[in-house]
């Protein structure tokens, strides 16, 4: 990954002035390789770490690092701000806003490793896990997330699967599976966000998107897609009933959850098998389902952000994205 060197030297800092951690991954700009190659500055850095337990991770860092935290989670302490990431949030407390001793700006989110491993393999708020279905870089490992990151990749790939048509391009494939954790983002609604984020992401990483996932392409769907060899070339799937049946009952159990029955096991699969049609059958209660679970999702985190974050740094890290947004829409 081309922001690999830059993004481990500067995640190292930061990690080295936090309390032990079990997992923690560098993602966003500073990671992918078209906001690293674009940018004439060091774009933001966004650490996710897991702990154990996070009061406990919280009580220790607030007296190490005291000013990383908004007055109002100081006052509340260590168990209201996990209270507040929990109750309004998705489970992550993020400390945004800061810069390091070179002037770089950076956040880090704090999970427990329970709640993200959770969402890995339910996608319960599909937040942790829309993270890890874009590259990132590890830089310190749990065996139990690395462990639920492959159910995120292997549930990530059918669900993009059952999004796309017969035939597809790699790209467009990169495509299904970068807009799953964007589609639905209520960043993206209020203009809050740039408008081509999922093109450009898609389009600047498809050598590391492709590193991510062909392992589990070519070992899992071996039977169900042909991938091409050619670079640009045609990939086809089997879209036949029964393999859409196989990819709606292997997706998150949260997915599943929110989706009607009648319109994935009953009488419209059916009437599907029957007339030979079974392209769209759930694709559309699919995408509904996801993009229901992302509108949620980011909107807690949304509120829980404005609760736990200074005014002052919340209304210009606000504001930044949304000079960010009009210039993708407007300047370029």
């Amino acid at each position: 990954m081309r922001g690999d060197a830059r993004a481990l030297e500067r995640a190292t800092g930061v990690l080295a002035a936090l309390p032990p951690v079990e997992h923690a991954i560098a993602y966003g700009s500073a990671v992918l390789a078209d906001a690293v190659a674009a940018s004439s500055s060091a774009p933001a850095l966004d650490v996710l770490l897991t702990v154990r337990d996070p009061v406990a991770w919280h009580e220790t860092n607030m007296r190490a690092n005291p000013s990383h935290y908004a007055p109002q989670m100081r006052l509340v302490g260590a168990r209201g701000t996990d209270a507040v990431s929990r109750a309004v949030g998705v489970g992550a407390h993020y400390n945004a806003a800061l810069a390091d001793n070179r002037g770089r700006g950076y956040k880090y989110g704090v999970v427990g490793t329970s709640a993200a491993v959770e969402d890995l393999t339910t996608w319960k708020y599909l937040f942790f896990a829309g993270r890890m279905h874009k590259p990132h870089v590890t830089l310190v490992a749990s065996e139990a997330m690395l462990a639920a990151q492959k159910e995120n990749v292997a549930f990530a790939c059918r669900a993009a699967l059952l999004l796309l048509p017969e035939t597809f391009s790699e790209l467009e494939f990169i495509r299904a599976l970068v807009r799953l954790s964007y589609d639905g983002d209520i960043r993206f609604l209020f203009a809050a966000e740039d408008a081509r984020k999922i093109e450009r992401i898609a389009s600047g990483n498809v050598e590391e998107t492709r590193s991510m996932y062909e392992e589990t392409l070519r070992v899992a769907f071996r039977d169900t897609v042909c991938v091409s060899q050619t670079p640009g070339g045609t990939w086809t799937q089997d879209k036949s009933v029964d393999v859409l049946r196989s990819h709606v009952a292997g997706l998150p159990a949260n997915v599943l959850a929110g989706l009607s029955s009648s319109r994935v096991d009953g009488s419209s699969i059916e009437k599907a098998r029957r007339s030979n049609v079974a392209v769209d059958v759930p694709r559309d209660d699919v995408r509904r389902r996801i993009r229901n679970i992302v509108r949620v999702s980011s909107t807690r985190q949304a509120f829980a952000a404005l609760l736990s974050t200074s005014p002052l740094k919340a209304m210009a890290y606000v504001g930044a994205k949304f000079v960010k947004s009009a210039a993708s829409r407007f300047g370029r």
